[in-house]
């Protein structure tokens, strides 16, 4: 949460996030990306969306989280490796052609990638969830099982 967030600050509770905004983020996420394509099969670049996505989502727990949380794991990481990254790569190699997409549908694909970023994670609507109190992040939230446990959180 701490990465996500781009906070130093190591005390969870004076981030500006909660139980609440990260439901929020993660559950908008996975029906933007994930499920939208599934619903709207005929809208091709949201099927490219979710491919290139998956791809990123590996990218972001394999090695950026890892970084700059000093740590092998974080949570996402094994559904990353082990689920979304094998259906792409296997979508990539396997299904993929480029002539099923127009040349408009790679950029929709991006755009429509940093657009449900954005909305899940950085809009005022998850940061107006994230400041309303009740919704504590449990420790195992806020920094993962290993941490909380290693640290008696």
């Amino acid at each position: 949460m701490r990465v996500l967030m781009g906070s130093r600050e190591k005390d969870s509770t004076k981030w500006n996030c909660n139980n609440l905004s990260s439901m929020f983020g993660n559950r908008g996420f996975l029906v933007l990306i994930y499920l939208l394509p599934l619903i709207l099969p005929d809208v091709r670049f949201l099927l490219l969306a979710a491919m290139i996505f998956s791809l990123l989502e590996l990218l972001a727990h394999l090695i950026v989280f890892n970084v700059k949380q000093k740590s092998l794991y974080n949570p996402g990481l094994i559904t990353g490796a082990f689920i979304l990254a094998p259906i792409s790569i296997y979508y990539f190699v396997n299904i993929f052609d480029k002539n099923f997409y127009v040349w408009s549908d790679y950029p929709a694909a991006m755009v429509w990638c940093v657009g449900v970023f954005w909305f899940s994670f950085r809009s005022p609507l998850y940061w107006g969830l994230g400041s309303l109190k009740g919704y504590k992040l449990s420790a195992r939230s806020a920094y993962g099982v290993r941490y909380a446990t290693a640290h008696n959180l």
